[in-house]
């Protein structure tokens, strides 16, 4: 790794915040931009001390880099909780034939991303039809997902100085499990990956989207799902079904277990 213990001289003790902002940017972790406030009909304003405020952006590849090693130090969180998952959704799907066990899927697909991105955006094209008729379309759920994974890679560097900073000096002993209920955005990281690979798993199997976002995990992280070929009816999951399995069932577990 190129950014893990470039500061591993650092003494956390001996310097402020504001010195160790200074040590960022000296070395290229982060960089200044001026953000300039938008005047009210949306004309462009010159940049001047009196608009623009600097803004710290973090180094695009080690904000990549820091954010793969976290889950590669959290992986077992992550595999228990699809593991609970896949536990339970297995046991939805027993003698189902291939119809229904995709329609559990599919269910299962649109209530994840739901709970995940919990609409907090979406996006919307539109294009004319041949007969110039205006066609809108949504946004892939993968397509969201990448979105907010990009978003989540930002806000894991810049939500907090100090996970970053035990990084940089190659402290992995900082990393504990505990950590997770003490650092919200660690918490969300790790539930969001592991939503992100379910879908990605149910979405190998059944192809309910195309997937052309770049988010393809490792084949050792897909949970390989073969369809029950007898018969058997069974209701879809409601949305409080759904949403109890995965809030309070898996990672809820997962939390409590690790904090004991």
């Amino acid at each position: 790794m190129t950014y893990y213990g470039l500061l591993k001289n650092l003494d956390l003790n001996s310097v402020t915040l504001n010195e160790l902002k200074g040590i960022h940017l000296y070395n290229g972790l982060f960089h200044e931009v001026q953000r300039v406030k938008l005047s009210l009909d949306g004309s462009p304003n010159a940049i001047s001390k009196d608009n623009s405020q600097p803004v710290y952006v973090p180094n695009a590849e080690m904000t990549k880099e820091f954010y793969d090693f976290i889950l590669e130090v959290y992986e077992d969180v992550i595999e228990n909780s699809l593991i609970g998952f896949f536990y339970a959704y297995e046991e939805d799907i027993l003698g189902l034939d291939e119809i229904d066990t995709r329609k559990i899927a599919l269910k299962y697909y649109k209530e994840v991303a739901r709970l995940t991105i919990k609409d907090e955006f979406d996006i919307l094209s539109v294009r004319k039809s041949a007969a110039g008729h205006r066609l809108m379309n949504r946004a892939k759920k993968l397509e969201l997902f990448n979105m907010r994974q990009e978003a989540l890679q930002e806000n894991l560097v810049t939500q907090n100085p100090m996970p970053l900073t035990h990084f940089l000096i190659g402290d992995a002993t900082y990393f504990d499990e505990r950590l997770i209920a003490k650092l919200p955005v660690l918490d969300e990281v790790l539930k969001f990956e592991a939503s992100l690979r379910i879908l990605l798993t149910l979405n190998e199997q059944f192809n309910f989207e195309e997937n052309d976002f770049g988010s393809t995990p490792s084949t050792k992280n897909l949970v390989t799902l073969q369809p029950k070929q007898k018969r058997k009816k069974a209701a879809l999951l409601s949305d409080d079904d759904a949403t109890n399995f995965l809030i309070d069932t898996v990672f809820s577990k997962q939390l409590k277990k690790d904090s004991k």
